[in-house]
C-alpha cells in the first residue's frame, strides 16, 4: 500500500518550549529505489511526498565522479525545495592503508562541503573476534583517523559524526566521541544497529543524546534462533522499540534537528547463547539484555497471533519501492509519536 504523506499536516515539533524543531527526513539510495548520480529525482520525490529532508550515503551518490558543479547544484535544488540535505563521508576503518584512508575522507569531506553540509556522518568496520588485531587496537586506529581529521573540522566550523554501527557498541562510541572532541566529534544515532551489540536502544540513546547530531530510524523485531537473537528490520511503529522514550530522549536532550529515516536490509544476530560472544562484548548489562530478551518473546507471541510477520516471511526482499512505503509508514508513526509529546503525554512504548 503507498501513503500519501501529502495528506498529512506536517508535524514540526521539538522542546516543548518551542525552542527547537525537529524535520522528518529520509534515506535515498539504492536500496530505497533511487538510482545513484539521480539526486534531482530523489529530491523531487522526497518533497513531492511531503518529506522535509534527504540524506545521501556519501557525495558519491550524488556525482559518482564528485563533480563540483553538480554537488554544488544538488545542495542548491534542495534549498530550493525547502529541503535539508545530509550525507556521509564513508569509512574509518580500520583495516587498509592509514594514508589513502584519509585522503579518501579528506577528497569525501571537500565533496560534502561542496553541496552545503557543515556535517557529515562516518561509519568503522571493526571485527570484534578479530584473530590477529585485539579490537581495542583496531579501535586505536579509529580513533587516530579521527584524530587526524580533528584539527581541519575545528579550522572549518565543521563537525563529523560516528555512526553507531552494527560493530561498534554505543559505550565504544562514546568513548571516541569524548577523547577526539566533542566541539567537533559527535554521534550519528542508529537505533537498529544497538541491539545486535545485546544493548537496549533506549538507555544507549540515553546515553548518546548529549552528542547526537544526526539519526538514522527504523524499527526492529526480534526472533529467537538458535545462537540467540535474529534482528529484522521494520517501519518505526511496526515493531518492538519504544519510540516515546527514544524520541523524548532525543527532543529534550540532544542537539539534533532532524529524524532521518532509514529503511534496508541490513541482517544480523546476536549471538548471546555463545559464551565466546561475551569475551568481545564486555559492555554488556544484563538489565538491558533482559529488554532484548523480552521484546524476542513479545514478538513470538505476535508472530502468534498474525500481529507480526514470521522471520521466514521478513527473510524475503520486498524489494526497494516497497521500502518507500515503509518510509512513509515510518514518518507516519513518529510524526504521531511528536505530536504526543508536544501535547505532554509520554504515550506508551511499544514494548
Amino acid at each position: 500500500m503507498t501513503i500519501d504523506l501529502t495528506r498529512l499536516p506536517n508535524v514540526n515539533l521539538g522542546r516543548t518550549n518551542g525552542q527547537r524543531t525537529m524535520r522528518t527526513g529520509v534515506m535515498c539510495g539504492p536500496p530505497q529505489g533511487f538510482s545513484d548520480s539521480s539526486p534531482e529525482e530523489a529530491l523531487t520525490y522526497v518533497q513531492s511526498s511531503g518529506y522535509e529532508g534527504a540524506l545521501f550515503a556519501t557525495p558519491r551518490a550524488i556525482s559518482p565522479e564528485l563533480d563540483k558543479t553538480a554537488l554544488k547544484e544538488a545542495g542548491e535544488l534542495a534549498s530550493e525545495l525547502g529541503l535539508f540535505l545530509e550525507t556521509g563521508i564513508g569509512g574509518l576503518g580500520p583495516f587498509g592503508d592509514a594514508r589513502e584512508r584519509i585522503t579518501e575522507l579528506n577528497t569525501m569531506i571537500d565533496a560534502a562541503v561542496a553541496v552545503g553540509c557543515r556535517q557529515f556522518f562516518a561509519y568503522t568496520r571493526t571485527e570484534r573476534q578479530h584473530s590477529e588485531v585485539a579490537h581495542s587496537d583496531q579501535l586505536a586506529t579509529v580513533q587516530r583517523t579521527i584524530e587526524t581529521l580533528a584539527p581541519r573540522l575545528r579550522s572549518e566550523g565543521l563537525r563529523l559524526n560516528l555512526k553507531t554501527h552494527e560493530d561498534l557498541s554505543s559505550h565504544e562510541v562514546l568513548r571516541l566521541v569524548e577523547a577526539c572532541g566533542t566541539d567537533v566529534i559527535g554521534v550519528s544515532l542508529d537505533v537498529a544497529n544497538l541491539v545486535v551489540r545485546g544493548e537496549d536502544p533506549v538507555e544507549a540513546t540515553r546515553r548518546l543524546a548529549p552528542h547526537v547530531y544526526q539519526t538514522h530510524l527504523e524499527d526492529v523485531v526480534l526472533y529467537v534462533v538458535e545462537r540467540g537473537l535474529r534482528r529484522r528490520l521494520r517501519p518505526c511503529g511496526a515493531g518492538v522499540l519504544d519510540w516515546f522514550s527514544i524520541v523524548r530522549t532525543l527532543v529534550d536532550q540532544s542537539p539534533a534537528q532532524h529524524l532521518t529515516l532509514e529503511q534496508h536490509l541490513g541482517r544480523f544476530d546476536a549471538d548471546i547463547f555463545d559464551p565466546v560472544w561475551f569475551g568481545s562484548e564486555p559492555h554488556v548489562a544484563a538489565p538491558e539484555l533482559a529488554v532484548l530478551f523480552g521484546a524476542a518473546l513479545e514478538c513470538e507471541r505476535r508472530v502468534a497471533t498474525g500481529d507480526l510477520p514470521s522471520l521466514a516471511e521478513l527473510d524475503v526482499d520486498p524489494g526497494p519501492f516497497a521500502r518507500r512505503d515503509q518510509l512513509a509508514e515510518s514518518a507516519i508513526y513518529l510524526r504521531q509519536v511528536l505530536a504526543t509529546i508536544s501535547g505532554g503525554h509520554h504515550g506508551r512504548g511499544c514494548c
